[in-house]
């Protein structure tokens, strides 16, 4: 497995130094019913895979789950944008995990811009309020 940076709600970068300990991965595309995504509820950690920045399904799930009372850690992987920062932490993901070669391009600066940017968000929240 490619080698992998963890980005926090924060835009802070750590290194994940096993690899191999991201083990149990989803990938959403495999999420058909919601009756799979309640089969989750009592883990401790989820990691969703999304094809990439333009698969929003990543968000949709953390967010189903968070509805749900889903209270572990939601980690989605994918090489997603700084500019997508913001909307995966209002969707409840804890955590993006980026690939390195991918942290090159896409700077912890420019995610630690991006994690106090409230002005750019098109979620939709399932009710008013949330």
């Amino acid at each position: 497995m490619t080698p992998l940076i963890s980005v926090n709600q924060e835009g802070q970068f750590s290194e994940i130094a096993d690899v191999g300990a991201v083990a149990n991965v989803l990938h959403v595309g495999d999420v058909a019913s919601h009756d799979q995504i309640t089969l989750l509820l009592d883990q401790p950690i989820v990691r969703l895979q999304v094809d990439g920045f333009a698969d929003g399904r990543g968000f949709s799930v953390a967010r189903q789950l968070r509805l749900l009372g889903f209270a572990g850690v939601i980690e989605v992987i994918g090489d997603l944008l700084p500019d997508q920062l913001p909307m995966a932490a209002a969707s409840g993901v804890d955590a993006i995990l980026i690939r390195t070669e991918h942290a090159e391009r896409c700077e912890e600066g420019q995610w630690q811009k991006k994690s106090g940017d409230k002005t750019r968000f098109g979620y939709q929240r399932s009710r008013v309020g949330d």
